[in-house]
């Protein structure tokens, strides 16, 4: 469990270090990604539609109104 948590928090403190602009897209991208591949294994319609706008979504609300950041423009 020591190696798992050791490597969380590496990329925890990676992604933290990214840009806003960065950290917004990179979330956005793993949304979106994981919405694709749930609606995938579900069978669900319009499953590219739903990721997509999902990842758009989160990319907004995080450069928005990113939680991470600092005062970075």
């Amino acid at each position: 469990m020591v190696p798992v948590k050791k490597f969380y928090n590496r990329v925890d403190d990676w992604a933290r270090d990214l840009s806003r602009v960065r950290y917004a897209a990179l979330l956005g991208a793993s949304t979106a990604i994981g919405v694709l591949i749930v609606g995938l294994l579900l069978g669900q319609e319009f499953y590219l539609v739903q990721a997509v706008t999902m990842g758009v979504v989160m990319f907004a609300l995080e450069f928005a109104y990113g939680k991470f950041q600092t005062t970075e423009g």
